[in-house]
């Protein structure tokens, strides 16, 4: 590589689709099942869990 290579850092973003019954007191999801990943990001609700 020479002093003139570009680098470009991209973030992946993966959104995947759970169901799940409810919320525990706690905080966590109860009886949550992996649906699978989506394609692209619709007008579905999309949550960010820490």
């Amino acid at each position: 590589m020479g002093s003139s290579s570009q680098v470009v850092f991209a973030q992946p973003t993966l959104i995947a689709e759970i169901e799940f019954q409810g919320w525990t007191d706690d905080g966590n999801l109860r009886h949550a099942y992996y649906k699978g990943l989506r394609e692209v990001q619709d007008n579905a609700a999309v949550y960010a869990l820490d």
